[in-house]
């Protein structure tokens, strides 16, 4: 695919050749995007269809110190079958013993992580990664995580390479609002409408709203709204857009828990204040009325956003906060914690 999960890997990869002194090789399960490849450092080796018998492109398996298994949405890449050839993806025996350490990062759901007790058993070294707390701590809560609570675990924050994010904003008489992502319904709520309209009654002079990439199902009635800027998802480079916003707002389904959101990640890493949902990763990006607002509800995100129009001086102090947190998920940083946690020989 060429969703959250594949950019992390290949900013990780990029990261860890760039900042560490290891190599790391890309395994694909299958093939990897050719739209992906463009984020990719030349330096980084990829393999496709790695568990293909012919021609034998699971001994590279065998080969690392360490395999970091990202995609982990899939729950079978968690069970023993799969690595044994037993399940319905793949028919290639693994030789668990050769196998040295595996490291199961969970970016999206964590609940599979329970079923890695069928894999340490095998005496592999098996390590987790979650991308918050929530996740970290349903490990350590749950009963049916009992078989895997003692095995070495840590949060790992998806890595950002803030150096191509512009800190600088572009010049403008007007507050900037806005927020990027794919268009779908889940991630952009319906009650922005109603957000935007409220808010345009009394401040539709002093604000732009700014969105690249909303669902059909609000396309119609945005383009109707005069200050409303619609555009489609990543039609222009992500640093560009960030640079013409000043506050962020991560107006998600109530229903969506992001589990840490790339675009907000991004945001923060420019500069900007975050009003988001109080849920799921929000909760580790955002310091409530430190470098923004979490939401428990509608009315949370109007009386956020008309505190900001009404003491402007709140964006620049929040957006500096944000600044200085983002130093803690820079590829750079995030690498390093990586390979401590891996614990690799040098």
């Amino acid at each position: 695919m060429c969703g959250g999960s594949e950019i992390r890997c290949i900013e990780l990869a990029n990261a860890i050749s760039k900042y560490t002194e290891h190599n790391p090789i890309i395994l694909c399960e299958k093939t990897m995007p050719k739209s992906l490849y463009e984020f990719k450092n030349h330096e980084v080796q990829v393999v496709e269809h790695v568990l293909l018998p012919e021609p034998d492109n699971f001994e590279y398996l065998y080969k690392v110190d360490s395999l970091v298994v990202i995609n982990t949405d899939c729950k079978e890449f968690s069970t023993l079958d799969y690595w044994e050839g037993k399940s319905t993806r793949h028919a290639v025996k693994i030789d668990m013993s050769r196998i040295s350490q595996m490291v199961f990062l969970y970016n999206f759901i964590v609940s599979p992580s329970r079923h890695l007790h069928t894999i340490s058993g095998k005496g592999v070294d098996v390590r987790i990664l979650v991308t918050n707390r929530k996740f970290f701590e349903e490990i350590s809560k749950q009963d049916r995580y009992e078989m895997v609570r003692h095995l070495p675990r840590m949060i790992l924050e998806s890595p950002i390479n803030t150096k191509e994010i512009q800190r600088d904003k572009n010049a403008c008489n007007k507050i900037r609002i806005g927020r990027h992502s794919i268009g779908s319904e889940s991630k952009f709520n319906a009650g922005n409408l109603d957000l935007i309209k409220s808010i345009n009654k009394r401040y539709e002079d002093v604000i732009e709203w700014d969105f690249m990439g909303v669902p059909k199902r609000d396309l119609k009635e945005l383009k109707k709204i005069k200050n409303v800027t619609v555009r489609n998802t990543f039609s222009i480079p992500v640093a560009e857009y960030l640079q013409n916003i000043d506050i962020f707002l991560f107006f998600v389904s109530w229903k969506r828990e992001e589990p840490w959101s790339r675009s907000v990640a991004e945001a923060i890493a420019s500069g900007c204040p975050i009003l988001a949902t109080n849920k799921g990763g929000n909760k580790d990006q955002v310091v409530h009325g430190n470098n923004g607002f979490l939401c428990k509800e509608d009315e949370d995100f109007h009386k956020a956003i008309v505190s900001l129009i009404e003491h402007k001086d709140k964006i620049k102090i929040m957006g500096k906060n944000s600044l200085l947190y983002s130093k803690f998920f820079t590829s750079k940083f995030i690498a390093n914690k990586l390979m401590k946690f891996i614990d690799l020989p040098t």
